[in-house]
């Protein structure tokens, strides 16, 4: 999956031009063209300041929203004017806050996550300073590839951080920081969110996953472990898939709907790395990057390299 779009930040603030109550309003027609249209209103009035870092990878988005106390209302009447059918799922960093929909009352702190659908009413309440991580995608994707309806997804209840939704939460807080950091690397690791969070729901709603969700699951694993010794050169399949204490078929099958395999993931990983070396470390000789890159020859990493960027170490070095 590709990145369809650059990570964007905007912030809006109260200042001594601009009044709370107008900042307000931007901050409102901002949320409601990123996300779906919604209501917003201010806890307080003497002070606000809103920020918003967005990216998309195909139908998934990602974000980190922040602000100050306020409430937000997704009202019958918006979503009978604009009816989008998103799935939302936040995991707050700091703050927290309560979401109200179908009955239900949550609480979610730091380090849990909560479900919410576009399609129905919500009301959210945040009382202090806060910062959360919103993952949006569309209700009929999750429908078509994997069979959640709306009846599966248990909204506007809370999950911890040591259960299943909640470990898949963990995930997509850290794709959110590594997007702004590094987004050639959290689109490659966006590969498979949709497939995580069809997963989280499912396992949210205490049915059993899919074999696509499970796979799912075992990809993000592969992923996380290659990135992490992609640098050791003696790295192979065969110690990838020890690593992760799978098959070689199993492998392979996780990685089956990509046209790329594990081995041509763990060659971009290493491109990458040699890359951010070649940015931030001029004086380090061509045959230092690529033994650091996890290349066994600087033959084979000018070959790789040439092949994925289209240009040699040295000639991107310069451009860099």
């Amino acid at each position: 999956m590709e990145q369809s779009e650059a990570v964007n930040r905007i912030e809006i603030g109260s200042e001594v031009e601009t009044p709370a109550g107008e900042a307000f309003e931007r901050w409102e027609a901002l949320l409601s063209e990123a996300y779906v249209p919604l209501a917003i209103s201010p806890k307080q009035t003497d002070r606000f300041h809103g920020s918003l870092e967005h990216a998309r990878y195909g139908n998934l988005h990602v974000s980190i929203l922040a602000g100050t106390p306020q409430l937000i209302d997704r009202t019958k009447r918006l979503i009978d004017r604009n009816h989008e059918e998103f799935l939302f799922a936040s995991i707050p960093l700091s703050g927290g806050g309560r979401v109200r929909q179908d009955g239900r009352i949550a609480q979610v702190d730091p380090g849990s996550i909560v479900f919410y659908d576009a399609t129905r009413p919500f009301h959210w309440e945040v009382e202090r300073d806060w910062e959360h991580v919103v993952v949006q995608v569309p209700m009929n994707k999750l429908r078509e590839r994997y069979g959640v309806v709306d009846s599966d997804v248990p909204t506007a209840t809370a999950f911890s951080s040591e259960s299943a939704p909640g470990i898949v939460g963990e995930f997509f807080r850290k794709l959110a920081r590594l997007q702004g950091d590094d987004p050639g690397a959290a689109a490659l690791l966006a590969a498979p969110a949709v497939d995580l969070l069809a997963a989280a729901v499912v396992a949210a709603s205490g049915g059993v996953p899919r074999e696509q969700s499970a796979d799912a699951l075992n990809r993000q694993r592969v992923l996380a472990y290659m990135r992490e010794h992609c640098a050791d050169p003696d790295l192979g399949v065969d110690r990838i898939a020890e690593g992760c204490r799978m098959s070689r078929r199993t492998l392979y099958r996780v990685f089956g709907e990509f046209s790329d395999g594990p081995g041509t993931m763990l060659r971009r990983m290493r491109i990458e790395r040699a890359c951010e070396l070649l940015r931030n470390a001029p004086q380090l000789p061509l045959s230092a990057v690529a033994t650091a890159s996890g290349f066994l020859t600087e033959r084979s990493f000018y070959r790789s390299f040439r092949m994925e960027m289209g240009t040699t170490p040295g000639a991107f070095r310069a451009m860099a």
